[in-house]
C-alpha cells in the first residue's frame, strides 16, 4: 500500500476507536481488568476493544506484521511492513477519569523485530477531543488535515517543557535539576504520544524522557509527526535515536521545537561527569 493509502486506513480505524472507546470512559468499571498485555502491563477492556479494532483493520492487509502494546506480535510474521500500535496510551487517565488520552499507529515500512526500518506513516488520535494528528515520511504534519508547525521558542527561559518523571530512578532528579531550574513551566499530562503531538503544533516547547523507560509502540507514531512538523528528535547525548522495534526495549529522548531551543535543553541534561553518592 501507498502512505496515501494507509493514512486513510489509519485515519477510519482510529476513528472507529473514537466511537466505540470513548463512550465507555462515561460508564462505571473503566478499569476492568482483563489481563496482562506483551509488556507486563494490566490489560483493562478499553484496551483490549481498540487493539481488537485496530488489528482487524490491519488483517485485511496482506504481508503486515503487527507489534501492540497488548498482544505483543501479531499478523504475518514473514510481512516486511511493520504496524506499531499503542491501542490507548494514557490508560491510567482514563482508568480515572481524567481526559487525556489516545490512541496511535504507526506504518514501518521494510520493518524488523531488530530495529531495521523506517516509520513512513503516524496517526495520533486524542479519544477525548477527537482531534487527530497524522504524517507522512516528506509530507509534513497535520491536525484534523491542516498543516502544524512547532513553536519558534528561542529562549529556554520562556519554554513549556514536558518532563515525564513517572517511576524515574532516584538518581535522575538532580541530573534534571538545571533543566526543571532554567525552563519557564515544566509539565507532564500522562499520554506521550499525545504529548509529542502538542510539541508538533506548537503549545509546548519541547519533551523530556530520561527515565530509559519509553517503548516503541508509545513513541512511534508521534515521532514521525514531530519530526515532520519541524521538530528536532535526538537521543540524550544529541546523537541519533534507532530504538528496536521490540516491546523489551527501552530507551530515552529528548524533542524540542527547534534547533537553537534543542542545543540549551541538551546542555542542561548533559550527564554529570561525577554522578552524586547514592545516584
Amino acid at each position: 500500500m501507498k502512505p496515501s493509502d494507509w493514512e486513510g486506513l489509519l485515519l477510519g480505524a482510529t476513528e472507529e476507536v473514537l466511537r466505540r472507546v470513548s463512550p465507555l470512559s462515561a460508564r462505571g468499571g473503566r478499569g476492568r481488568e482483563v489481563g496482562l498485555g506483551a509488556a507486563g502491563d494490566r490489560t483493562i477492556y478499553a484496551d483490549k476493544l481498540a487493539e481488537d479494532l485496530l488489528l482487524k483493520k490491519m488483517g485485511r492487509v496482506r504481508g503486515v506484521r503487527v507489534l501492540s502494546e497488548e498482544a505483543g506480535e501479531a499478523g504475518d510474521p514473514g510481512g516486511r511492513t511493520l504496524a506499531v500500535v499503542d491501542p490507548l496510551d494514557g490508560s491510567s487517565n482514563f482508568v480515572r477519569g481524567i481526559p487525556f488520552y489516545c490512541t496511535s499507529v504507526a506504518i514501518v515500512e521494510k520493518g524488523t523485530a531488530e530495529g531495521s526500518g523506517v516509520v513512513e506513516v503516524g496517526v495520533v488520535r486524542d479519544l477525548v477531543t477527537g482531534d487527530v494528528y497524522a504524517a507522512r515520511r516528506g509530507k509534513g504534519a497535520t491536525k484534523n488535515g491542516k498543516p502544524i508547525r512547532t513553536a519558534a521558542t528561542a529562549k529556554i527561559t520562556e519554554a513549556v517543557v514536558g518532563v515525564d518523571l513517572s517511576s524515574a530512578p532516584k538518581g535522575l532528579y538532580p541530573e534534571l535539576q538545571p533543566l526543571l531550574d532554567g525552563i519557564k513551566r515544566q509539565v507532564h499530562l500522562g499520554a506521550n504520544a499525545l504529548e509529542l503531538c502538542f510539541l508538533a503544533e506548537g503549545k509546548t516547547d519541547a519533551f523530556v524522557d530520561l527515565r530509559e523507560r519509553m517503548r516503541i509502540t508509545d513513541f512511534a507514531a508521534a515521532w514521525l509527526i514531530a519530526l515532520e512538523a519541524g521538530a528536532e528528535v535526538t537521543g540524550r547525548d544529541g546523537g541519533e535515536l534507532s530504538p528496536a522495534y521490540d516491546l523489551a526495549h527501552r530507551f530515552s529522548f529528548v524533542a524540542s521545537a527547534n534547533p537553537r531551543i534543542h542545543r540549551q535543553i541538551l546542555e542542561r541534561c548533559a550527564r554529570p561527569l561525577h554522578p552524586p553518592p547514592g545516584g
